[in-house]
Protein backbone atom coordinates (compact mmCIF):
# COMPACT_ATOMS: atom_id res chain seq x y z
CA UNK A 1 0.00 0.00 0.00
CA UNK A 2 1.24 3.31 -1.08
CA UNK A 3 0.61 6.32 1.06
CA UNK A 4 0.49 9.70 -0.05
CA UNK A 5 0.82 11.43 3.91
CA UNK A 6 3.03 9.24 5.71
CA UNK A 7 5.26 12.53 5.34
CA UNK A 8 2.84 14.73 7.35
CA UNK A 9 2.21 12.15 9.60
CA UNK A 10 5.73 11.68 10.37
CA UNK A 11 6.51 15.86 10.50
CA UNK A 12 3.62 16.37 12.98
CA UNK A 13 5.01 13.97 15.55
CA UNK A 14 8.24 16.11 15.46
CA UNK A 15 6.05 19.43 15.68
CA UNK A 16 4.23 18.35 18.44
CA UNK A 17 6.98 17.79 20.40
CA UNK A 18 7.49 21.83 20.17
CA UNK A 19 4.33 22.56 20.56
CA UNK A 20 3.45 20.20 23.51
CA UNK A 21 7.24 21.59 24.59
CA UNK A 22 4.76 25.32 24.73
CA UNK A 23 3.91 24.15 28.46
CA UNK A 24 7.54 24.04 29.01
CA UNK A 25 9.17 26.86 27.54
CA UNK A 26 6.72 29.20 28.46
CA UNK A 27 5.04 27.81 31.74
CA UNK A 28 3.68 29.79 34.45
CA UNK A 29 4.89 27.77 37.42
CA UNK A 30 8.55 26.73 36.42
CA UNK A 31 9.56 24.39 39.28
CA UNK A 32 7.46 21.90 37.02
CA UNK A 33 9.27 21.93 34.23
CA UNK A 34 11.18 18.62 34.75
CA UNK A 35 7.47 16.93 35.47
CA UNK A 36 6.63 18.64 31.84
CA UNK A 37 9.97 17.40 30.13
CA UNK A 38 9.32 14.00 31.19
CA UNK A 39 5.84 13.64 29.94
CA UNK A 40 6.51 15.10 26.82
CA UNK A 41 9.63 12.93 25.76
CA UNK A 42 8.24 9.94 26.39
CA UNK A 43 4.76 10.94 24.47
CA UNK A 44 7.31 12.14 21.43
CA UNK A 45 9.16 9.16 21.57
CA UNK A 46 6.03 7.24 21.14
CA UNK A 47 5.21 9.05 18.06
CA UNK A 48 8.41 8.91 16.56
CA UNK A 49 9.33 5.32 16.82
CA UNK A 50 5.18 4.27 16.71
CA UNK A 51 3.81 7.09 14.96
CA UNK A 52 1.41 7.69 18.11
CA UNK A 53 0.63 10.75 18.26
CA UNK A 54 -2.93 10.77 20.48
CA UNK A 55 -0.87 11.14 23.62
CA UNK A 56 0.21 14.71 22.52
CA UNK A 57 -3.57 15.31 20.67
CA UNK A 58 -5.51 14.26 23.58
CA UNK A 59 -3.23 16.84 25.59
CA UNK A 60 -4.71 19.82 24.33
CA UNK A 61 -7.75 19.03 22.05
CA UNK A 62 -10.29 19.02 25.20
CA UNK A 63 -8.27 22.12 26.69
CA UNK A 64 -8.17 24.24 23.65
CA UNK A 65 -10.62 22.93 20.73
CA UNK A 66 -10.08 25.94 19.10
CA UNK A 67 -6.23 24.72 18.72
CA UNK A 68 -6.97 21.32 17.62
CA UNK A 69 -8.81 23.07 14.70
CA UNK A 70 -5.78 25.04 13.90
CA UNK A 71 -3.52 21.71 14.50
CA UNK A 72 -6.00 19.49 11.74
CA UNK A 73 -5.60 22.79 8.93
CA UNK A 74 -1.88 22.72 9.36
CA UNK A 75 -1.69 19.14 8.93
CA UNK A 76 -4.08 19.11 6.15
CA UNK A 77 -2.12 21.80 4.62
CA UNK A 78 1.09 19.78 4.60
CA UNK A 79 -0.58 16.44 3.50
CA UNK A 80 -1.03 18.75 0.36
CA UNK A 81 1.99 19.98 0.15
CA UNK A 82 3.80 16.14 0.26
CA UNK A 83 1.37 14.70 -2.69
CA UNK A 84 1.98 17.69 -4.76
CA UNK A 85 5.80 17.75 -4.20
CA UNK A 86 5.67 13.64 -5.11
CA UNK A 87 6.65 12.42 -1.81
CA UNK A 88 5.29 8.32 -1.88
CA UNK A 89 5.81 5.84 0.95
CA UNK A 90 4.01 3.15 2.16
CA UNK A 91 3.09 1.97 5.73
CA UNK A 92 1.79 -0.99 7.80
CA UNK A 93 0.55 0.62 11.50
CA UNK A 94 0.39 4.67 11.75
CA UNK A 95 3.23 6.32 10.47
CA UNK A 96 6.55 6.41 12.16
CA UNK A 97 9.71 6.08 12.37
CA UNK A 98 9.95 2.20 12.07
CA UNK A 99 7.39 2.11 8.81
CA UNK A 100 9.20 4.91 7.14
CA UNK A 101 12.39 2.48 7.49
CA UNK A 102 11.31 -0.52 5.83
CA UNK A 103 8.99 1.90 3.34
CA UNK A 104 11.42 3.53 1.85
CA UNK A 105 13.68 0.66 0.04
CA UNK A 106 10.14 -0.36 -1.81
CA UNK A 107 10.62 0.20 -5.31
CA UNK A 108 7.32 1.69 -5.17
CA UNK A 109 8.60 4.61 -2.84
CA UNK A 110 9.71 8.36 -4.03
CA UNK A 111 11.36 11.26 -2.69
CA UNK A 112 11.53 9.68 1.03
CA UNK A 113 14.29 12.18 1.87
CA UNK A 114 12.28 15.14 1.61
CA UNK A 115 11.15 13.99 5.02
CA UNK A 116 13.72 16.08 6.07
CA UNK A 117 13.40 19.51 4.75
CA UNK A 118 9.29 18.80 5.40
CA UNK A 119 9.85 18.11 8.61
CA UNK A 120 12.11 21.36 9.49
CA UNK A 121 9.12 23.19 7.46
CA UNK A 122 6.19 21.72 9.61
CA UNK A 123 8.35 22.08 13.30
CA UNK A 124 9.16 25.72 12.37
CA UNK A 125 5.46 26.14 11.55
CA UNK A 126 3.27 24.21 13.91
CA UNK A 127 5.76 26.03 16.67
CA UNK A 128 5.49 29.58 15.21
CA UNK A 129 1.53 29.31 14.46
CA UNK A 130 0.39 27.63 18.02
CA UNK A 131 2.71 29.93 19.95
CA UNK A 132 0.69 32.68 18.45
CA UNK A 133 -2.38 31.23 19.54
CA UNK A 134 -1.47 29.91 22.54
CA UNK A 135 -0.61 33.65 23.96
CA UNK A 136 -3.23 35.67 22.41
CA UNK A 137 -6.31 33.91 23.08
CA UNK A 138 -4.32 32.55 26.65
CA UNK A 139 -5.13 29.06 25.85
CA UNK A 140 -4.80 27.07 28.59
CA UNK A 141 -2.51 23.72 27.10
CA UNK A 142 -0.73 21.34 29.59
CA UNK A 143 1.46 23.55 31.43
CA UNK A 144 -0.52 27.01 31.44
CA UNK A 145 -3.69 25.87 33.72
CA UNK A 146 -5.15 28.18 36.20
CA UNK A 147 -3.03 27.10 39.21
CA UNK A 148 -5.34 25.41 42.11
CA UNK A 149 -5.26 27.52 45.14
CA UNK A 150 -6.54 26.28 48.29
CA UNK A 151 -8.70 29.79 48.96
CA UNK A 152 -9.02 28.67 52.72
CA UNK A 153 -5.23 29.12 53.56
CA UNK A 154 -5.20 32.97 51.76
CA UNK A 155 -4.17 35.53 54.36
CA UNK A 156 -5.69 38.93 53.34
CA UNK A 157 -2.91 41.28 53.44
CA UNK A 158 -4.35 44.39 55.04
CA UNK A 159 -6.14 43.60 58.31
CA UNK A 160 -8.23 47.07 58.09
CA UNK A 161 -11.47 45.98 56.98
CA UNK A 162 -12.95 48.80 57.10
CA UNK A 163 -10.22 49.97 54.64
CA UNK A 164 -10.02 46.87 52.43
CA UNK A 165 -13.68 47.35 51.70
CA UNK A 166 -13.04 50.62 50.69
CA UNK A 167 -10.93 50.29 48.23
CA UNK A 168 -13.03 47.24 46.47
CA UNK A 169 -15.95 49.71 46.25
CA UNK A 170 -13.90 51.98 44.50
CA UNK A 171 -12.88 49.57 42.35
CA UNK A 172 -16.35 48.16 41.77
CA UNK A 173 -17.17 51.70 40.25
CA UNK A 174 -19.04 53.30 43.92
CA UNK A 175 -22.12 51.84 45.46
CA UNK A 176 -24.20 52.96 43.19
CA UNK A 177 -22.71 50.20 40.77
CA UNK A 178 -23.02 47.26 43.28
CA UNK A 179 -26.81 45.67 42.66
CA UNK A 180 -26.08 42.60 45.34
CA UNK A 181 -24.02 41.59 47.91
CA UNK A 182 -23.06 38.15 49.20
CA UNK A 183 -20.05 36.05 50.19
CA UNK A 184 -18.91 32.30 50.54
CA UNK A 185 -16.12 31.28 53.32
CA UNK A 186 -13.17 32.95 51.14
CA UNK A 187 -15.03 34.77 48.45
CA UNK A 188 -16.90 38.17 48.62
CA UNK A 189 -19.58 38.19 45.40
CA UNK A 190 -21.03 40.75 43.84
CA UNK A 191 -23.80 41.52 41.22
CA UNK A 192 -22.84 44.80 39.43
CA UNK A 193 -24.63 47.24 36.91
CA UNK A 194 -22.48 48.58 34.90
CA UNK A 195 -19.25 45.70 34.34
CA UNK A 196 -17.42 48.84 32.40
CA UNK A 197 -16.75 50.60 35.71
CA UNK A 198 -14.44 47.76 37.38
CA UNK A 199 -10.85 48.12 37.69
CA UNK A 200 -9.68 44.63 38.97
CA UNK A 201 -6.17 46.45 40.23
CA UNK A 202 -7.71 48.63 42.33
CA UNK A 203 -9.25 45.53 43.59
CA UNK A 204 -6.26 44.06 44.11
CA UNK A 205 -4.73 46.69 45.41
CA UNK A 206 -6.39 46.21 48.88
CA UNK A 207 -4.42 43.27 49.52
CA UNK A 208 -6.88 40.52 48.57
CA UNK A 209 -6.03 36.97 46.56
CA UNK A 210 -7.68 37.50 43.41
CA UNK A 211 -10.09 38.96 41.17
CA UNK A 212 -12.68 36.39 39.28
CA UNK A 213 -15.41 37.47 36.65
CA UNK A 214 -17.70 34.28 36.23
CA UNK A 215 -20.13 36.32 34.59
CA UNK A 216 -20.34 39.72 32.46
CA UNK A 217 -22.41 41.38 35.59
CA UNK A 218 -20.02 39.18 38.47
CA UNK A 219 -17.66 39.96 40.81
CA UNK A 220 -15.94 37.41 43.23
CA UNK A 221 -13.13 39.06 45.21
CA UNK A 222 -11.01 36.32 46.78
CA UNK A 223 -10.77 37.41 50.46
CA UNK A 224 -9.98 33.73 52.16
CA UNK A 225 -11.14 33.23 55.69
CA UNK A 226 -11.76 37.03 56.66
CA UNK A 227 -14.21 37.11 54.00
CA UNK A 228 -17.49 37.89 56.11
CA UNK A 229 -15.43 40.53 58.43
CA UNK A 230 -15.12 42.87 54.97
CA UNK A 231 -18.17 41.97 53.56
CA UNK A 232 -20.08 43.21 56.97
CA UNK A 233 -17.93 46.40 56.66
CA UNK A 234 -18.33 46.73 52.43
CA UNK A 235 -22.49 46.43 53.11
CA UNK A 236 -22.07 48.98 55.85
CA UNK A 237 -20.84 51.27 53.06
CA UNK A 238 -23.39 50.10 50.81
CA UNK A 239 -26.22 51.55 53.14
Amino acid sequence: MINNNIISAYEKSGAEVIVMGRGIGFKKKQGEIKVDIGLVASAALCAFICGVTEPFEFGFMFLAPGLYVIYALLYGIFTVVTVLLGFRAGFSFSAGATDLLFSASLPAAQKTWLIIPLGIAAFIVFYVVFRFAILKFDLKTPGREDDDTDETTVKLANDNFTEVAKIILEGVGGKGNVASIDNCITRLRLEIKDYTAVDEKKIKSAGVAGVIRPGKNSVQVVIGTKVQFVADEFKKLCK
